[in-house]
């Protein structure tokens, strides 16, 4: 781990030693599709991440309908979690292994630098356990 974050280890189930993707399927977190109609205006991905919980935000799917690129940043308050190219009237799909962590308390918001000529929508899709 970098950057001064912080890590708490728990021991793993037999369940989820065994059987990863059974975990997966039982932790699965997504969020509705979040319309970003104005630049530079950070909403809310999904609700904030429940007491004793950790959420891994592992795939993001962004679509431009604008006519300019723009940039899509995942943030948690003033601190930046990821940020995205994506290029005028494309969808861009982004995906990690390890995923983009926020813990209890959290919400992860997204904005957009640009939505000349169109709005440009964010969903999200991890494990939250």
């Amino acid at each position: 781990m970098g950057g001064g974050t912080s890590h708490t280890s728990r021991e793993l189930t037999e369940s989820e030693v065994t059987n990863p993707e059974n975990f997966l399927n039982d932790n699965h977190w997504d969020c509705v599709e979040v319309p970003l109609i104005t630049a530079a205006t950070a909403l809310a991905l999904g609700a904030a991440v429940a007491a004793g919980k950790t959420r891994r935000i592992k795939e993001i799917t962004i679509r431009n309908e604008g006519t300019n690129d723009t940039v899509v940043t995942i943030t948690n308050g003033t601190v930046i979690r990821l940020s995205i190219d994506v290029p005028a009237s494309t969808t861009r799909q982004w995906s990690s292994q390890d995923g983009r962590r926020f813990i209890a308390g959290e919400t992860p918001d997204v904005q957009t630098s640009d939505i000349t000529g169109g709005s440009t929508f964010v969903s999200a899709a991890g494990v939250e356990a």
